[in-house]
């Protein structure tokens, strides 16, 4: 949808109606110049696959995911690959039961300083990242 938007420095997609999106991969990979992003009312409850999602969105620098529903997610491939100003990220929230695919969920993400997950979520992601460089903290 803004694959390779690379002009694009700011979107609102506050009041998106996504309710019948199965599909995110790759919805703003390689919109390299995007800074800020507000999904605060996206409905991703029947999605499946987010694989990509950020993909070398290399700016971004915060993102707000707590509106996200993953409960029927099952690809989450490099999601957030190459976000290199990304530094801190809250995925609480998320519900990873289903998901098959994190590999590369975090590469190359060079400022990535603090991650906060729930416990569900924390033998996963544990796997995808380096503990001695990155502060997990874990929301019950």
């Amino acid at each position: 949808m803004f694959y390779n938007c690379n002009n694009i420095t700011n979107i609102d997609l506050s009041s998106f109606n996504a309710q019948n999106v199965t599909n995110m991969f790759s919805m703003f990979m390689l919109c390299s110049n995007l800074i800020n992003i507000n999904l605060s009312s996206f409905n991703t409850q029947n999605v499946i696959n987010m694989s990509g999602l950020f993909n070398r969105c290399s700016n971004l620098k915060n993102i707000d995911l707590s509106s996200f529903n993953t409960q029927n997610v099952t690809n989450m491939l490099g999601m957030f690959n190459r976000c290199s100003n990304l530094k801190n990220i809250d995925l609480s929230s998320f519900d990873t039961k289903k998901v098959t695919n994190m590999i590369i969920m975090y590469a190359e993400c060079s400022n990535f300083k603090e991650i906060k997950i729930n416990k569900n979520l924390g033998e996963k992601i544990k796997k995808e990242i380096n503990e001695e460089e990155i502060n997990i903290k874990y929301i019950d």
